[in-house]
């Protein structure tokens, strides 16, 4: 859970009573100020990066499949035109 503003000014409040406010200017600098849950660790990033890897390469089998269909499709249109010319020729 992230510690809200108001929290934090009490908790620097408190700090410089006992470590005076240069130490506790110090102490606070090092608590984030952002939610540590919404934070991508290394193993999140290394994760992403496999799943990304897997997707991209179902996409490109999928691209390869497409262009070898459209392949054959226009040797197909081909071929029938060719056997229409030497019908008509």
């Amino acid at each position: 859970m992230p510690i809200s503003e108001a929290a934090r000014a009490d908790l620097y409040t408190g700090l410089a009573e006992v470590l005076g406010p240069d130490r506790a200017e110090t102490l606070m600098a090092q608590l984030p100020r952002y939610d540590p849950a919404e934070v991508a660790t290394k193993s999140d990033l290394a994760q992403l990066r496999t799943e990304l890897r897997e997707g991209l390469a179902a996409v490109n089998q999928r691209l390869d499949r497409l262009f070898q269909t459209l392949l054959v499709g226009m040797f197909g249109v081909a071929a029938a035109f060719i056997g229409l010319i030497f019908r008509i020729g």
